[in-house]
């Protein structure tokens, strides 16, 4: 980042999270930008690749309300990447797919996103990238939802 682009310091974890995946954001999108999509819409094609999943799975293991992923899904919808459709299981419950245009667009954009992912491992370094991903993951596997403690407290 340009110095005179740096942002103030902080103590806050939640605001540094953020901007940090901001900026990590923008990185991707730019990588990706010849495709059409955006890194978010890219990471649920992704996640539908191996096997379709109901709208509530795919919220959880995206670590996203569903109101979220509802809005990331419009899209995806529209240019018919993703089909939604009720579960056979529970009626109530959609199913979300990827259709065989979805699963070309991802196949089209792994390249780009190799890239990308090869270019931050360069500048971040891979061993500190590895290390990224096992602490982010254990920040999800942590267990602050599980607190029960009173809303409140700090902020930024």
């Amino acid at each position: 980042m340009n110095p005179d682009q740096a942002l103030l310091d902080t103590a806050c974890y939640c605001s540094a999270l953020r901007q940090a995946s901001r900026y990590v954001t923008s990185f991707y999108d730019q990588m990706l930008s010849g495709s059409g999509l955006r890194v978010t819409q890219f990471a649920i094609l992704s996640r539908l690749r191996p096997h379709p999943a109901t709208v509530t799975q795919l919220a959880q293991s995206m670590v996203m309300d569903r109101t979220t992923l509802a809005r990331n899904l419009q899209p995806l919808v529209r240019e018919q990447l993703v089909q939604v459709r009720a579960s056979e299981q529970d009626r109530r419950e959609r199913v979300i797919e990827l259709t065989a245009a979805g699963r070309d667009k991802v196949e089209a954009i792994l390249p780009a996103w190799r890239r990308a992912q090869a270019r931050f491992d360069e500048q971040f370094g891979a061993e500190r990238g590895a290390q990224l991903l096992a602490t982010m993951r254990a920040v999800v596997d942590s267990g602050l939802h599980e607190t029960g403690e009173l809303p409140g407290g700090g902020g930024d």
